[in-house]
């Protein structure tokens, strides 16, 4: 088990703490529950430790020995417990791996070690939020300074039915503030976490069972009805807090609804006064309407007798058509012998225009033919045409076919010709080998000529970076002569990544919103000399060296180069407020009465951002500085005003430190030696450095010279190189080509007899292509002369078709004679009977009239018809016979007349609004829903009360069985330390008032009060607090619980009592595990084998993390002991 940590606590010893605001917090080594790790090889950890032996304090945390520790069996660990937490890079630390026992574990140390940290972890790893910690709000802001990424890992005790215990494993990443999660070995979600978390009834978020440092007030400031909230999730069964959720939210709804129905009983009450007084106007109203109704009823009625009126008419037109028809027909046949022959030399005719159709027909059809065999012949000849020109074609091709065949022969007899000529031998590696080894000659040239261009290049920035030195030293030289120029050059030897920066920012000065200022060793100084060593042990070494943004942006953008581009580690700040709102609350007359000259703030000078940095970071505004040693009164008139936290006289420091949480009273006071100062110092010029500056001046020159040689000779020997390739490369390019000549005739050689057979190959495929394409001309001649014969076969076909068409046109023409003929006779009969159809169309323009009339008077009817159905419409038969009761046998002259008298009567009746009816009517119905909303109210809420009662007899002897438990601890732990307290529980109508009432008496003149901020003191208030918390451990439901310096404040007795009460509560068997953080405990107090301590120490005395390993904690108890012993 192993750990590196880097502590950012405040020490007094040395010059070495930071402020708040600062980047660049100090680092150094821990180990955690046994000696550092041997293993680490990681170089940046190793410079790290390397730092922290010459410049960080060194922190070790390590169990308190203990036979117990090998006695803990797996068993021994409740369901959930923690067994082990691991972190890396995590807040303070780099590396802690902490192995807590099953009961009461206690972590002290320092402030500042660490404790806290570990709190967080737990917090944290579990997969809780940061804000039930009380501090930062992002997870990122926990991972160690410097660093990309935390880790936190912590065991849980698994059930007894499970084989190995649950780890949980997260990551935090800075950049993008996210975290990764793993469970049991594998990746998982936040929310398998979380679930996993409540299944083993962990609450992180119950004050109750997890109370941090930061977060004391908190649990402090709860109302009683959150502390039985909270209380119930500790300490009760998880049915009894949702039976608790499930009562709240049955009154909640039930006094909804009763509001509901006690809105819904006063709404009906109101429509039922209104419903009564507007009664009369409602009967007036009524009687009106029915006025009105009838006048209505009586317009429909006069529809049905104008109506009745138009169907006797229809009927009688009817009638008069019908008679005019007969007189027609006895008419016609009188006359018919006349019409006959008309008639049938009418159907002569009409036969005759049949065949003359018919006749056409058969001509346009004979003609159509025709046109057919035209267009096949047109198409036999364009088959001829393309044949014949697909025959030329293959004419043309053989052709073509033939002079190859020819040239293939010729080539033949050329190729075997050749192959009779053998070339010399061809052997390809000899002249490789010749090539390649001019070309190494090349290459052995070039390869020389790149590292000499690499070393004048070399050479070439080796000089620029000589004359840039000679320049800088020269320029420190020149610089030895003016104050500033000392400054500087103390300060590039003091801390040289504070002057690298202030070049830097003097340079780059215009990027910035507002001017940056830096170290204030160079532009600060001390107006009297005499104050220098007082005011300089009121500051840490970074406020020297620190930079001053007085923008958000430019803190960010200097952040950003400095530690990220140019690697600077110095710390960068920012005052947003005026140098002119710092003053200090104690006049300087009441100041000198205490013996301090004034404030620090007084005796320097500088720029006003600067000063009000250091007022805001250092309070320099309130540090008091002195030449007199403070004596006792004066001491103690200092401390009374806690106005002035720091002071400095000519031998020490002061400094008084208050932690508001633990009381008004509590405070600590550390002194310190003022050694002399270093920084705002006359000091003289350093002759040993002007002469180290000038003798490094020569040094440089030479080396510059011998550069410029090297470079020369450089040149000369590459320009030499480039002389001798040319022949060489001459001579390369004579070999290849001579080898490629050599190479080609080879080769054409070696494919003589494949190109042979080639063409061979290829005389044979031509030979049969030929004959082809002979088939292919006879194929198409035998082709083009069947169509030539089927061609006059159509012209044949043709010339008949034409015999037909002169046919038919013959045809035609004698049978439109014979229709001329029919139409004549026709009309000669027409004339002679002209008299008698003159007759007939007079008759037959009478029914013609008769029938306009008639369908008129239907119209008119169907009119009147449609009114009586919109007058009957959704009154069926009953409106009907109602509306002719109503006509009897009056005319609908008679009906107006009656219309007119109802009217006469309408207008002696008052009018009234009709909207009151309307109003009336909507009441009626709203109060009928009404009533029956307001039952079914009643039944939901007698449903509700059943439902409460059910519950409650279940929840509330629950609840005052566990409060009693609660009660009966509480009072024994206060019986304890000769003092009385009671917890009860107020209960109320609402649920959600139930609550717990504590009430404690400290002083045995006093009744028993209740507890809160007003009565007790903090003291008994915290002994109040912690004794509830202890209530709760044997009924706690959480496997473990975690208290955070809850002790702060206690007066000596008060805290042995309690811890003596805590010791034997959380040690007994089958408890939860216990955490108690605190910075300090008494002596002789009580201890237990079931217990384990966790120390955390820390200090710059502490050893490296090498030496880890010889630290014995249990040694140095023996040796402290000793010591004791022999000084007694």
């Amino acid at each position: 088990m192993s750990s590196h940590r880097r502590s950012r606590a405040r020490f007094e010893e040395g010059n070495d703490e930071h402020s708040s605001g600062s980047d660049s917090p100090k680092r150094s080594p821990q180990t955690v529950n046994g000696a550092l790790s041997g293993d680490d090889d990681d170089d940046d950890n190793q410079r790290d430790r390397d730092r922290g032996r010459n410049n960080s304090r060194r922190v070790r945390i390590k169990s308190s020995p203990s036979q117990a520790d090998c006695e803990y069996g797996i068993s021994e660990f409740q369901t959930g417990a923690i067994v082990r937490v691991l972190v890396e890079n995590f807040v303070t630390y780099e590396h802690a791996e902490f192995n807590p026992g099953p009961n009461l574990n206690m972590v002290i140390g320092p402030n500042g070690t660490g404790k806290s940290s570990l709190v967080c972890a737990i917090c944290l790893g579990l997969g809780f939020h940061p804000r039930h910690l009380g501090r930062a709000s992002n997870v990122g802001e926990f991972v160690k300074h410097g660093k990309e990424a935390a880790i936190v890992e912590i065991e849980l005790q698994s059930p007894p039915e499970e084989r190995s215990n649950h780890v949980i494993r997260m990551q935090i990443r800075k950049e993008d503030n996210k975290t990764k999660w793993w469970l049991n070995g594998k990746d998982c979600t936040h929310q398998a976490v979380k679930n996993l978390t409540n299944e083993l009834r962990i609450q992180i978020d119950n004050l109750c069972q997890f109370l941090p440092q930061d977060r004391v007030a908190e649990f402090a400031g709860l109302t009683p009805v959150q502390l039985l909230h909270e209380t119930l999730r500790a300490a009760a069964p998880e049915k009894m807090i949702k039976w608790h959720d499930q009562l709240k939210e049955l009154h909640r709804k039930h006094k909804d609804l009763k509001a509901r129905l006690d809105g819904c009983a006063d709404t009906l009450r109101g429509h039922e006064a209104r419903q009564q007084g507007s009664q009369a106007d409602v009967d007036r109203l009524r009687e009106r309407e029915a006025i009105q109704k009838k006048i209505q009823d009586l317009h429909s009625a006069r529809a049905i007798a104008e109506y009745n009126t138009l169907r006797r008419l229809v009927t009688e037109a009817k009638q008069k058509k019908h008679d005019a028809s007969k007189r027609l027909q006895e008419l016609e046949h009188a006359c018919g012998p006349a019409f006959e022959a008309v008639n049938r030399k009418q159907k002569y005719q009409k036969k005759i225009e049949a065949v003359v159709d018919e006749r056409k027909r058969a001509l346009k059809n004979a003609e159509a033919a025709c046109d057919q065999l035209l267009q096949a012949i047109e198409a036999q000849d364009e088959r001829i045409k393309h044949l014949q020109n697909k025959r030329d074609a293959e004419n043309n091709s053989h052709n073509t076919k033939r002079s190859d065949l020819a040239k293939i022969r010729r080539t033949i007899t050329d190729l075997e010709a050749r192959l009779q000529n053998k070339p010399p031998e061809f052997v390809g590696s000899e002249w490789n080998q010749k090539i390649r080894q001019q070309e190494h000659v090349l290459r052995e040239n070039e390869a020389e000529k790149r590292t000499l261009r690499t070393r004048f290049e070399e050479l070439k920035d080796l000089n620029m970076g000589k004359n840039r030195e000679k320049a800088q030293v020269e320029k420190d030289l020149e610089a030895l002569n003016s104050q500033d120029g000392q400054k500087l050059a103390f300060l590039r030897r003091s801390h040289p990544d504070a002057a690298r920066g202030w070049n830097w920012l003097r340079e780059n000065q215009d990027e910035f919103e507002k001017e940056v200022f830096g170290p204030p060793m160079l532009n600060c100084s001390v107006k009297d000399k005499r104050f220098s060593n007082q005011i300089q042990s009121l500051l840490a070494q970074d406020d020297f060296f620190c930079f001053t943004c007085q923008t958000v942006n430019d803190h960010k953008k200097l952040s950003s180069k400095f530690f990220k581009q140019l690697g600077i580690a110095v710390s960068i700040r920012t005052c947003g407020n005026e140098f002119a709102s710092f003053r200090p609350s104690i006049p300087k007359e009441q100041v000198r009465e205490m013996g301090l000259e004034g404030y620090a703030i007084e005796y320097l000078e500088g720029p006003e951002p600067v000063l009000a940095m250091l007022c805001s970071e250092k309070k320099l505004h309130i540090s008091g500085v002195g030449f007199r040693d403070t004596s006792n009164d004066q001491f103690d008139q200092i401390v009374g005003t806690e106005r002035i936290p720091n002071w400095a006289n000519a031998t020490n420091m002061y400094r008084i430190t208050r932690r508001r949480e633990y009381g008004d009273g509590v405070m600590s006071t550390t002194t310190r030696r003022v050694n002399p100062g270093k920084y705002w110092t006359d000091q003289p010029v350093d002759h040993a450095e002007r002469s180290a500056l000038q003798r490094r001046i020569n040094e440089l020159d030479e080396e510059i010279q011998e550069i410029k040689r090297q470079g020369q000779e450089n040149k000369a020997r590459v320009q030499e190189i480039d002389n001798s390739e040319e022949p060489i490369r001459q001579h390369i390019e004579a070999l290849r080509k001579e080898k490629n000549e050599l190479q080609r005739a080879a080769t054409q050689y070696a494919t003589l007899g494949d190109k042979i057979a080639a063409e061979k190959k290829s005389l044979e495929d031509t030979q049969a292509e030929l004959a082809d394409c002979r088939k292919r001309i006879f194929e198409y001649s035998a082709q083009e002369d069947q169509l030539i014969v089927e061609k006059a076969r159509s012209v044949l076909q043709h010339k008949e078709q034409l015999s037909q068409i002169h046919d038919a046109h013959q045809a035609l023409l004698e049978v439109q004679i014979r229709l001329i003929e029919a139409g004549s006779d026709v009309k000669s009969l027409e004339e002679q009977n002209s008299n008698l159809m003159q007759q007939l169309d007079e008759k037959k323009a009478e029914i013609e009239n008769l029938d306009v009339e008639l369908r008129r008077l239907k119209t008119t009817a169907s009119s009147a018809r449609r009114k009586v159905e919109e007058a009957v419409d959704g009154g069926g038969g009953d409106q009907l016979a109602y509306l002719n009761s109503l006509v009897g046998d009056k005319s609908a002259e008679d009906i107006e007349l009656e219309i007119g008298a109802e009217s006469t009567k309408l207008e002696l009746i008052h009018g009234v609004d009709p909207a009151i009816l309307r109003q009336y009517e909507k009441r009626a119905q709203d109060i009928l829903e009404l009533t029956q909303r307001k039952e079914e109210m009643n039944a939901k809420l007698e449903s509700y009360n059943r439902k409460i009662e059910s519950v409650k007899e279940k929840w509330e002897p629950s609840v005052d069985e566990v409060i009693g438990k609660i009660n009966d601890a509480f009072s024994y732990n206060f019986e304890q330390i000769n003092c009385a307290g009671e917890v009860g529980i107020h209960k109320d109508e609402d649920f959600e008032q139930w609550a717990i009432e504590i009430k404690v008496k400290f002083r045995e003149n006093e009744t028993l009060q209740q507890l809160n901020q007003h009565r007790q003191s903090g003291g008994e208030r915290a002994v109040s607090t912690i004794f509830y918390l202890m209530a709760l451990q044997s009924m706690a439901q959480a496997p473990f619980r975690v208290v955070d310096e809850i002790n702060q404040g206690m007066d000596p007795r008060n805290e042995r009592m309690v811890h003596e009460r805590m010791v034997e509560i959380a040690c007994r068997e089958h408890t939860s595990q216990y955490f108690l953080i605190t910075p300090k405990l008494l002596t002789g107090l009580r201890y237990d084998e079931r217990m384990r301590v966790l120390c955390i120490a820390s200090g710059e005395h502490m050893p490296a993390a090498e030496d880890a390993n010889k630290l014995d904690f249990g040694n140095l108890v023996k040796i402290q002991r000793g010591l004791v012993a022999s000084a007694a």
